[in-house]
This record gives C-alpha cells, sequence and structure tokens, in this order.
C-alpha cells in the first residue's frame, strides 16, 4: 500500500525558508543593528538554524556568475568578487574618509546618482537571493513526501523501479533529477531496494549524515543527527553532509553486505559482519520487533516506538532486567503478559500509560 502524502510542511523546511530570507534582507538597505541583534539571536537559537543558513550563503557563493547581473559589466563576463563597490559599480566614495580619519567633504559624500545605484544594486542583490533561495530550498517544497503513522509500515514505489519501506513514524521527501536520486530522511527509519543507475547516485540524507549507493538494499534509521545503517546487499557509503562542515568532519567509510554501523557525533561504529543480527535488525519489515537479551529500558522504548499507549518503568530496579523474544511490533499485551509471568514485575494500566513496577 501507499504511504500517504504529509500536507504539513517539516520544521527544517521552515527553517530553510528563514534562513534565505534572513540572507536576503542582509543584502537590502535597510538592514539595521536591530535586525542584526534579532539575526543573531536566531543563529543561536539551533544548530539547525546555522546549518541552513550556510547552506544558503554556500549556495550564494557558487552563484558568482549570477553577480554580473547587477556589477555594471557585460553578463557574459564574470567579475571577481573584488571588483564590487569599484568604480563599475559606485556606491559612494569613502576612500578619502577613510584615510583621513575625517568626515566625507562634498566632493566625496554619495551623490544622488551613486545612492540610486545602490539601491538599485541592493534590489538586484535581494532578487538574486532569492533565486538563490529557489534553487536551493524551493525545490525541496516540490519533492514527494511520504509518511507513516505511529505502528504503520508502509511500502512507496518510485518512478525509477526503487522501492521503499518505511517503518513507524517516519517521513521521507523523495526528489530526482539528472544527476542524483535525492531521499530525505526527516524522521524515523526506511529500507531501500534501490534500483541500478551508475549515472545517478542513490543519496540518503539524514540530518547530517549521507549514505550514498547505485543498486542495493539497505535501511537507514535517524535519530535526531545520528544514524543507523544496516547493509543487506551490495555496498554503501556512510559520510557526514556538507552541513557538517559546521562541526567535526566526518570521513567517508564504505560498508558491505552484512554490515551494521551506528554514528554518534562524527564517529562510526562498524560492525563488518553482523550475520544473523541483519536479519533481527530488519524484522520490522514484517511488523514484529526481535530483542535478544536486551535491558527491559530498550525493549520498552522499542514497543514505544509502535504504540500509543506509552509503557513507562517506575521502578529503576527492573530496568536492567534482561529480556528476549519475537513480537508484534503493535501487540504490547503479549509482551507485558510474558513480562508479569517470567519476571518478578507488576503492570499496572493507568490509561494512556501502562506503568511497570518490580514486585
Amino acid at each position: 500500500m501507499k504511504a500517504s502524502m504529509d500536507s504539513d510542511v517539516p520544521e527544517n523546511e521552515r527553517i530553510e525558508e528563514a534562513a534565505a530570507r534572513w540572507f536576503a534582507r542582509q543584502h537590502g538597505d535597510t538592514w539595521t543593528d536591530a535586525d542584526q541583534a534579532q539575526f543573531e539571536t536566531w543563529l543561536d537559537a539551533s544548530t539547525a538554524h546555522r546549518v541552513q543558513y550556510l547552506r544558503v550563503v554556500t549556495t550564494w557563493d557558487q552563484s558568482a556568475r549570477m553577480k554580473a547581473l547587477s556589477a555594471g559589466v557585460s553578463p557574459c563576463a564574470i567579475p571577481l568578487r573584488e571588483s564590487w563597490g569599484d568604480q563599475r559599480f559606485p556606491v559612494g566614495s569613502t576612500t578619502q574618509a577613510e584615510t583621513t580619519g575625517g568626515a566625507l567633504d562634498s566632493a566625496s559624500r554619495p551623490t544622488r546618482y551613486n545612492l540610486l545605484n545602490w539601491r538599485y544594486a541592493a534590489a538586484a542583490l535581494i532578487a538574486v537571493a532569492l533565486g538563490v533561495y529557489m534553487l536551493a530550498v524551493a525545490p525541496r517544497f516540490a519533492a514527494d513526501r511520504y509518511s507513516t503513522t505511529l505502528g504503520g509500515v508502509e511500502d512507496v514505489s518510485l518512478s525509477d523501479g526503487s522501492k521503499i519501506t518505511l517503518n513507524t513514524d517516519t517521513s521521507i521527501r523523495v526528489s530526482f533529477s539528472d544527476h542524483e536520486r535525492t531521499i530525505e530522511l526527516d524522521k524515523g527509519e526506511a529500507f531501500f531496494d534501490v534500483a541500478k543507475d551508475k549515472t545517478r547516485p542513490f543519496v540518503v540524507y539524514a540530518g547530517n549524515k549521507r549514505v550514498m549507493a547505485v543498486g542495493t538494499r539497505f535501511s537507514v534509521r535517524r535519530d535526531r543527527n545520528d544514524v543507523q545503517v544496516v547493509v543487506a546487499e551490495g555496498r554503501v557509503n556512510l559520510a557526514g553532509s556538507a552541513e557538517q562542515l559546521l562541526a567535526a568532519p566526518m570521513p567517508g567509510t564504505f560498508l558491505d553486505a552484512g554490515a551494521v554501523a551506528r554514528t554518534s557525533n562524527a564517529a562510526v561504529l562498524v560492525r563488518p559482519d553482523a550475520g544473523a543480527e541483519i536479519e533481527k535488525l530488519l524484522s520490522w519489515r514484517r511488523g514484529y520487533v526481535y530483542f535478544d537479551n536486551v535491558p527491559l529500558a530498550d525493549a520498552v522504548a522499542e514497543f514505544n516506538r509502535y504504540n500509543t499507549r506509552k509503557i513507562v518503568i517506575e521502578d529503576p530496579e527492573i530496568a536492567a532486567l534482561r529480556v528476549g523474544g519475537n513480537f508484534r511490533s503493535t501487540n504490547i499485551d503479549a509482551f507485558l503478559e510474558l513480562m508479569q509471568s517470567g519476571f518478578p514485575i507488576a503492570v499496572h494500566d493507568d490509561g494512556d500509560r501502562i506503568v511497570l513496577k518490580g514486585r
């Protein structure tokens, strides 16, 4: 069954739009100290804000050709970045004031002609910045979005022949170009069965991590900016995305079939031959969760991923009990019955919560 299209705009897309608008405003002629203070507050509010702003700046830096439109030179010529502000783009001479330390005299004050040119230039800069926004950000709004509800497991078929299985509470965006097949994993977990196309790599972006393949079968689970990658077939490359330039760079790591990788910030832990663990980690595709001698707290956290009724451990002494078994991910009752019969655990149904205590 096809996954439902997500009509709500994800938070990270709103951040992308805000970053583009801040960049455009900075290059206008009405930027004030108050604006600068608000901008810095916005940057400091979240690492995601700084990451998305860097994206816009990077895209702008790569669009030097567009600046020729307002640099007073032929559109066929590419002006040097240092040439902005020279005689071809007058904004009022400040050389005398800077060299003498005094105020501008009447001969060096900005003329009405120069002020008009500056306003035109500012307008052109805003137009170009909005163009950058349209090129770098807007296509993501046009991407196909798919999502699952809590407890849902759905299949998505793509136009290139690839297939994606979405796990519980997962949201992705899919966009294809002539050079890349792009998947943005906004949250959750997905399994990718990739059709081979050597001219267009298949790239999954999850936070500030990037997983790239050509034709293979693998899963990616996202926990904020950290990921778990399970390779069932073929080979993938796990690396940091361009935004991770703001943090410690993560070198690319190649993962072959049978490998499981988990990241923590810039660190990567790889099990090159996970063996039977692969099928256990992918059992969610059949609607199951598998526990092999794991702490009760971990098992409870996994069940809570799939169910609206949450299990809460109120007794810390039972959280470390080791449990195992194979369960339907949405069948809490079978799991709780086993806990009561096989362990010194009391189960209390408290409406939206199920409370576990020692006995």
